[in-house]
């Protein structure tokens, strides 16, 4: 980072692999509010067939997509692969769900009267995702919120932010409207104003436990918005009595160091019998090393 431009270098060369100046949280999200409304007045079927559009671009484009994370993240191209993948399959996903949880409802009850339950878009919502799936964990928080009418400021992490701004407009290409999805760029001081901007009416993050605590606290005392927080995990691998050791092996090295560890599901305990403990580790250590 130097004044004000945000700079992206490649772990594994070095290279300098994207530029540009910090976003302005105020311009972004009065620009959301402005654009939420119309978009959410638009029929479903419409909203949806513009995120499918989005979906097939990715698909087209997906090797592109899974260079650039690979380049960017330093995750292998593979792995990358997958998390495009991810991408292009959410979007099914999210429609059914949508499906699931909305439309018309039946509700059995003693009392003699009806009863009415209307779903509409919370308004702007604010999207702060982690470094290690720069494309899949905003984009499962960005394809609900765009179907169910909402509009979105996405501030990817200041250490990816050129996959960001491919997401970004892979979505204005498709046929979402610029102002109704847009990417702010920066740090954590454009994540503290963007949490903390009245306009926002809810904030649906991913990252490290310190961070979700902290904006948990600072929206505690506003109910009505709404806050998704996904904060890691600590994940234990229990190993029973079991003649396939040379399979545990691999699977708890695939769990423990795919993406270098750094997912949420990343295996952090390992819990053995005493008894298999020399036999599973004779397995294990060669393929760590």
């Amino acid at each position: 980072m130097t004044d004000n431009i945000l700079i992206s270098h490649a772990p594994a060369s070095g290279e300098e692999i994207w530029r540009g100046s910090y976003g302005d949280v105020e311009a972004a999200v009065s620009a959301a509010r402005r654009a939420w409304a119309p978009w959410a007045a638009r029929p479903l079927t419409d909203r949806i067939a513009v995120l499918r559009t989005f979906s097939n671009l990715v698909r087209r484009e997906g090797e592109e997509f899974a260079e650039l994370i690979a380049r960017e993240m330093g995750k292998p191209l593979w792995e990358a692969r997958t998390e495009v993948d991810a991408v292009v399959n959410k979007i099914d996903i999210a429609v059914q769900a949508y499906a699931e949880r909305t439309g018309k409802k039946k509700l059995d009850a003693g009392l003699n009267a009806s009863a009415a339950l209307r779903h509409k878009p919370h308004g702007v919502m604010a999207v702060i995702s982690p470094y290690n799936f720069p494309a899949h964990i905003p984009n499962g928080h960005i394809v609900p919120a765009l179907i169910a009418g909402n509009a979105v400021v996405f501030k990817p992490s200041e250490k990816t932010p050129a996959v960001g701004e491919a997401l970004v407009s892979a979505f204005h290409r498709a046929g979402v409207p610029e102002d109704v999805i847009q990417l702010l760029v920066g740090g954590p001081e454009e994540g503290k104003a963007l949490v903390a901007h009245p306009g926002i009416d809810g904030v649906l993050f991913t990252g490290s436990a310190q961070v979700g605590i902290a904006i948990n606290r600072k929206l505690a005392a506003n109910p009505g918005k709404i806050v998704a927080l996904e904060m890691g995990g600590n994940n234990p691998i229990v190993v029973t009595d079991t003649p396939r050791l040379a399979d545990a092996a691999a699977l708890i090295a695939q769990s423990a160091f795919t993406t270098a560890g750094q997912r949420c599901t990343a295996a952090r305990r390992l819990i053995v019998l005493d008894s298999i403990y020399d036999a599973l580790m004779a397995e294990l250590v060669p393929l760590t090393r």
